[in-house]
C-alpha cells in the first residue's frame, strides 16, 4: 500500500508487549535510563527488598545527567535488569503497577519523536514482536492509533536535530522531503537499490544548503526528483552499472566482525552471524573471489527470489528507520546524540542497511528453500539490538565509511549493487550516473 504523504506515523500507539513468551529480552543487554520524577518516585518505595535494590542499584549520573537522563540501573552479574524476575517479567512492574515504570521502561519499544505540533510514534525493531508487526505486515507502517489514550508514557520525546551552528538543513521542508523519500522507496518499478541510490543523490543535492538560499534552491530539487521518481529518469543508466561484490562483502564482514568482536553483540546475532559466514563458505583461509561468488548465487539463487515475494520487508525497514530516525534531518535522542548533515545521515543508514542485506544474503544461501520470515525476522531484530543501541559503535560505523570513502556515489553502489540481477552487468563499466548533472 502506498503511504499517504499526509500520513503521520501513528503505528507503534497500538503496539502490545508479549511479555514472558517473547524470545528474548529488553531487561538484559540494555542500557537503562531513569528520569527524575521516577528517581524521586522511587526513593519512596516502602521499606524492603525492592528499596533495598532501588538504593543499590539505580545510580545518578555524573556525567551528562539531565532531568531524562537523570540516573541508571546498574545489571546483575548476569547482566540481567536486577528487577527482572523469575518468570521473565518486571517485578517492580508486579508489585506496584506500570505507573513506577521509568519513561525508557514505559516506552520501549515505540519511539515518540514531536514533530510540527505532532506526536509521532514508531518502533525500535531490536524487540521481536515489534520486528514481525513492522516487517512482516504490508500495511504496517499505515496503521493509526492515538497516543495520547495509549497506556504508555507520552512526556518524553525526541525532535528533530537542530543546527549546531556548522551544519544547517531546509527545516521548513521536513515534511516536503521525508514525504518524497518515501516515494521513492515504494516505487517498486525498480529495483530497491537503485531507490536508494537516487535517495542518496537527492540527500547530496540538499546538504549544506545554508538558511538565505534554502527557499530558492529547494522546492526546484524536490520538484526535479519528483519528476524523476514519475518519468522513469536513470533506469537504464543504474542497469548497467557494475556491482562490486568483493568490496561489499568486504565491507559486510569488516563492520560485522567488528561488532562480534567488541562483544554484547547478543547471542541470536552470533546465531546470524554464524549462518552467514557458513552460506558464503567464509573461513580465515577461503578467498575473497570464492566468498564474492558464492555470495553472489546466494544472492541470485536464494534471497532475491524471497524478497521478490515479499518486498514489502525491506520497505517497511527503511520506512521504519526514516520515521525512527527522523530521516534524513536526524533526531535529538540523548547526550550522545552528533549532529551531521543530511548526507551523512543517508550514509550512516545505507552503511546498516547494507550489512543486513549483507547478512540475510549469507543467512539465505546457509538455509536455501527454507530461508523464510523467521530468519529474517531474527537478524534484523538482533542487529537492531547490537547496533542501534550503541552510540559507540554508529560512531564507528560513520568513521569506517569515512575512511573508505564510501559517502559518494560510487561509494553508494559499492554498497548497495548487488543481487537483484545486478551481478549479470559485472562486466560493464560505467559511469556512476549524476542526477544532479542529469537535471542541470
Amino acid at each position: 500500500m502506498t503511504q499517504n504523504p499526509e500520513h503521520k506515523p501513528l503505528y507503534a500507539s497500538t503496539f502490545r508487549c508479549i511479555g514472558a513468551a517473547c524470545e528474548d529480552t529488553c531487561c538484559r543487554d540494555m542500557a537503562v535510563m531513569v528520569d527524575k520524577a521516577t528517581y524521586d518516585k522511587y526513593q519512596q518505595l516502602p521499606p524492603g527488598e525492592f528499596r533495598s535494590l532501588v538504593q543499590l542499584k539505580i545510580l545518578p549520573n555524573k556525567v551528562n545527567a539531565s532531568d531524562t537522563l537523570y540516573a541508571r540501573i546498574e545489571p546483575d552479574a548476569s547482566n540481567h535488569c536486577p528487577f527482572f524476575a523469575a518468570d521473565r517479567l518486571c517485578g517492580l512492574q508486579k508489585e506496584f503497577g506500570a505507573e513506577v515504570l521509568s519513561a525508557t521502561c514505559s516506552i520501549y519499544p515505540r519511539v515518540l519523536n514531536h514533530v510540527n505540533g505532532v506526536l509521532e510514534t514508531s518502533l525500535y525493531l531490536s524487540c521481536p514482536e515489534a520486528a514481525r508487526v513492522v516487517l512482516l505486515n504490508p500495511e504496517s507502517t499505515q496503521a493509526e492509533g492515538n497516543p495520547a489514550s495509549s497506556h504508555f508514557r507520552t512526556d518524553q520525546f525526541s525532535r528533530l536535530s537542530g543546527d549546531d551552528g556548522a551544519i544547517h538543513k531546509p527545516y521548513a521542508y521536513f515534511d516536503e522531503i521525508q514525504a518524497l523519500a518515501v516515494t521513492m522507496i515504494q516505487d517498486r518499478t525498480r529495483p530497491l537499490w537503485h531507490r536508494l541510490f537516487l535517495l542518496g543523490m537527492l540527500c547530496s543535492a540538499l546538504d549544506n544548503i545554508t538558511a538565505p538560499e534554502q527557499d530558492r534552491t529547494v522546492p526546484g530539487i524536490l520538484g526535479d526528483y519528483g519528476k524523476i521518481v514519475a518519468g522513469g529518469a536513470l533506469r537504464s543508466e543504474l542497469e548497467n552499472i557494475a556491482a562490486k561484490p568483493v568490496v561489499q562483502l568486504d565491507v559486510v564482514l569488516r563492520l560485522a566482525d567488528r561488532r562480534v568482536r567488541a562483544g554484547r553483540s547478543g547471542e541470536r546475532f552470533l546465531e546470524c552471524w554464524q549462518a552467514f559466514q557458513q552460506g558464503i563458505g567464509y573461513t580465515q583461509q577461503s578467498a575473497p573471489a570464492s566468498d564474492a561468488q558464492h555470495y553472489v548465487e546466494a544472492a541470485e539463487e536464494f534471497c532475491d527470489p524471497f524478497f521478490a515475494r515479499h518486498p514489502f520487508i525491506l520497505e517497511n525497514y527503511l520506512l521504519n528507520y526514516f520515521f525512527r530516525t527522523l530521516f534524513p534531518f536526524g533526531r535529538r535522542a540523548s547526550a550522545h546524540h552528533t549532529p551531521q548533515g543530511i548526507l551523512g545521515e543517508f550514509t550512516l543508514m545505507i552503511a546498516q542497511y547494507a550489512v543486513v542485506k549483507g547478512l540475510l544474503i549469507g543467512m539465505a544461501g546457509h538455509y536455501q528453500e527454507a530461508f523464510g520470515t523467521e530468519h529474517v525476522v531474527k537478524l534484523i531484530q538482533s542487529f537492531s539490538r547490537a547496533v542501534e543501541h550503541s552510540p559507540g559503535f554508529l560512531q564507528e560505523i560513520k568513521e569506517f565509511i569515512g575512511s573508505r570513502k564510501l559517502g559518494t556515489p560510487e561509494g553508494f553502489v559499492i554498497l548497495l549493487a548487488c543481487g537483484e540481477k545486478a551481478s549479470q552487468n559485472a562486466s560493464v563499466v560505467e559511469e556512476v550516473p549524476d542526477a544532479n548533472r542529469l537535471l542541470a
